[in-house]
């Protein structure tokens, strides 16, 4: 009966995961988990190295589809285990009917964030499935040798498992017990997976991708290997500036809270919060205990952890709360006998809800758009080049699974930790003379670099030199000079542009503007705006750089013309430096 229960959610949601499942490649952190574990490789801190080993058996022993498909339907197939494994715990913690748990469980597979990371090649389906044998392990009473052993394995795959161990800690106080077997062998037990993370330096050894050529006197190593470097890695100490325990405030727990209505619905939440009353009520303790600190204590790092896809991170906090939603349930059946039943309406609406959004089997934007790239005619060596490092996984696919065009160079800001952003980037490989590509269109850098349309993507043929421009070195600040302007009628209007001279970094994004002035000096027209947009606002730019910058004053003119230039910041509108006048003509 107990399989039955646990069965029926796990084959409602591998089912779902499988309809919905993306099928070929994508970009990002599932683009690099879909080619790493392929060639039995080393992706981003701290390594992976059981989700890694894990994959490299599954990519290469089933027999179906291609590698990307593989790793997609590898996290579909953790995730369903996962959700049925919940169900089981339910049914161990708070009863025999089978239908709360089973709301729980399904509430858990249909929340938008795990039902979109169980599609993808991605680690946290895994890291919920093993989170999750770890707690009903400790329910069911296991042996301390199997509890070591489970906690290796979570460990050697996410550390977010370290988060349940006090919890475990206090169960087991609360009991008045602790699990039987030697501490010696389950110490042994506890160690042996955590070998696992030697494969890093030892496959560092045989992967050419850890080591990019750019010229024969610079080379970029993307992993040193050296024991300092091993240990910076898999304690992933290049992420740990952004913990900001000063960050946790009332907006942070909001938007947390409004995180977890969209991920079950407030009536879910309503019901979560319900089941963790009734844990209290019924003073069970223990799973208070166990449930409740892991599940406190990573909410709070999570609230100081300052990453992009910080939301990934609460998947094992969503899975305690949908646990939680289980016991809700159970306490409207003790009272409402099958009555509550009806609460199966809340995991039917949120896969009603997320169904469209999250279904991806006939979405392949991006490998129709890198099949393009690659058959383009780019110059053997070619370096390509994106702002974002998500951006380019998938070309490491096409290069490491699919063997197509491995002499293409990716390369994108913090590839090296010296290279930290996109002007730094296109630097080095202007540099190493190889031609240099941008993926996309980068509004803005056109200030600092010559970049032209080539087949759908950019190439960079240079840097602004400010050659041919007519001088005025006008101080604007200790920080940058207008070097001087190139002017020229387009229609009706003139075209002007001004050329900045950096001294040292300006360290601020500033706005530009330049205006047309009367006799008496009064402004005429004008035109402003932020010289290099988005991708290289001024506040990247370099000492010693000079910067064009374009801007249009419509209407017919004569000549010469009286401008003032200058620079202001935003929204504030205070001038930075001081305005220079100058006249100008043709």
């Amino acid at each position: 009966m107990k399989r039955a229960i646990a069965l029926s959610p796990a084959i409602l949601a591998l089912a779902t995961y499988i309809v919905t499942l993306s099928p070929s490649v994508v970009e990002g952190d599932p683009g690099e988990f879909q080619f790493v574990p392929y060639i039995l490789g080393i992706p981003h801190p701290p390594g992976y190295p059981l989700y890694c080993l894990l994959g490299w058996v599954w990519s290469h022993l089933f027999p179906l589809g291609d590698v990307a498909f593989k790793m997609n339907l590898f996290s579909a197939l953790w995730g369903a285990a996962a959700v049925g494994l919940l169900a089981l715990l339910g049914l161990e913690a708070i009863g025999t009917k089978w239908w709360p748990p089973v709301i729980g469980a399904l509430a858990f597979a249909f929340s938008q964030t795990f039902w979109s990371q169980s599609t993808v090649a991605e680690v946290y389906s895994l890291n919920a499935f093993l989170v999750i044998v770890f707690l009903w392990a400790v329910i069911k009473g296991l042996d301390l040798t199997v509890l070591a052993f489970i906690t290796g394995l979570g460990l050697a795959h996410h550390r977010s498992f370290l988060f349940f161990l006090p919890g475990t800690l206090i169960f087991y106080l609360i009991k008045g017990k602790r699990p039987q077997g030697s501490p010696l062998k389950a110490l042994a037990f506890f160690l042996a997976p955590l070998l696992l993370y030697l494969i890093i330096p030892l496959r560092a050894l045989s992967l050419p991708y850890l080591k990019v050529q750019l010229s024969p006197g610079d080379t970029l190593v993307l992993y040193g290997n050296s024991f300092g470097d091993f240990l910076d890695f898999i304690l992933a100490k290049r992420f740990g500036g952004l913990v900001k325990w000063e960050a946790i405030g009332l907006g942070r727990a909001i938007e947390a809270l409004r995180w977890f209505g969209e991920e079950f619905g407030w009536g879910g939440v309503i019901l979560g919060a319900i089941g963790f009353a009734g844990l209290v009520l019924r003073r069970r303790w223990d799973i208070l205990a166990l449930t409740g600190l892991g599940f406190a204590s990573l909410v709070a790092f999570n609230l100081a952890y300052l990453i992009g896809d910080i939301r990934f991170l609460y998947i094992p906090a969503y899975l305690v709360f949908a646990f939680w939603i289980s016991c809700g349930a159970h306490e409207f059946a003790d009272r409402l006998g099958s009555k509550a039943s009806i609460l199966l309406l809340l995991p039917i609406a949120l896969f009603i809800q997320n169904f469209q959004a999250l279904n991806h089997a006939h979405r392949t934007p991006v490998a129709e758009r890198w099949n393009y790239i690659l058959s383009l005619p780019l110059p053997e060596g070619a370096i390509l080049v994106s702002n974002d490092r998500d951006e380019l996984t998938p070309l490491y696919y096409f290069q490491l699974v699919e063997k197509k065009r491995p002499d293409l160079i990716p390369l994108y800001p913090l590839i090296t930790p010296e290279l930290s952003d996109i002007g730094l980037v296109l630097d080095r490989a202007l540099a190493s003379g190889r031609p240099v590509f941008t993926i996309k269109p980068m509004e803005g850098l056109e200030v600092a670099y010559k970049v032209r349309e080539w087949n759908g993507i950019w190439k960079v043929e240079g840097r602004v030199s400010g050659e041919g421009l007519t001088p005025l070195n006008l101080k604007v600040s200790d920080s940058l000079i207008l070097a001087g302007y190139k002017l020229r009628e387009k229609g009706m209007g003139v075209e002007i542009a001004i050329y900045w001279k950096v001294l040292s970094p300006l360290g601020e994004d500033l706005h530009s503007y330049i205006h047309l002035l009367g006799a008496a000096g009064e402004r005429v027209a004008g035109s402003d705006h932020r010289p290099g947009g988005v991708f290289y606002p001024s506040s990247l730019w370099k000492p010693g750089q000079i910067l064009e910058d374009i801007h249009w004053i419509e209407g017919r003119v004569a000549f010469p013309l009286r401008l003032r230039a200058g620079l202001y910041r935003w929204p504030s509108l205070e001038p930075f430096g001081q305005a220079v006048e100058f006249e100008a003509r043709p």
